[in-house]
């Protein structure tokens, strides 16, 4: 098979086959991703939401370099959160990868703080996304709550 551009595509079965390049990627608009979702689900609750889009949330004894998880089993999400974070900090990890299963559904990665393997693009349009959905209910000031984001997975 030969993989072609965009210009010139390669039919596949009845279907277009394009390379997609980064320059395509058109940025998300988060914040509305986020009013959307609160009025859908009709709270600004993180726990509720995770309830009702049928997500499982565990808090366990991960390392302390490890806030926390999403992994899809058998059609099942689930988020693991580092049990040895404070409330609000739970709360963002929480929003974060809420933001994964919102905006990424097919995306995997895993991330710890001193080393990446993600997209910056997907992890910043996460931290996006909890700093929007925590805004409802948190002082992001006061919580240092971008601060906490920013640096939770990078070194």
């Amino acid at each position: 098979m030969t993989v072609m551009t965009q210009e010139n595509p390669v039919k596949l079965t009845g279907f277009f086959y394009f390379i997609i390049t980064a320059k395509e990627v058109k940025p998300m608009n988060i914040p509305l991703r986020v009013r959307n979702l609160v009025a859908r689900h009709d709270t600004s609750d993180p726990y509720r939401i995770v309830k009702e889009l049928n997500c499982l949330v565990y808090f366990v004894d991960l390392p302390p370099t490890v806030n926390g998880f999403w992994k899809r089993t058998l059609r099942r999400r689930t988020i693991a959160i580092n049990e040895n974070l404070p409330e609000w900090q739970q709360t963002a990890v929480l929003c974060h990868e809420l933001g994964h299963i919102v905006c990424h559904p097919g995306y995997a990665a895993f991330s710890m703080r001193n080393t990446s393997y993600s997209s910056t693009r997907i992890e910043d349009e996460a931290d996006e996304f909890a700093e929007c959905l925590m805004s409802y209910r948190y002082d992001l000031d006061e919580c240092y709550v971008r601060r906490f984001l920013s640096e939770g997975w990078r070194a």
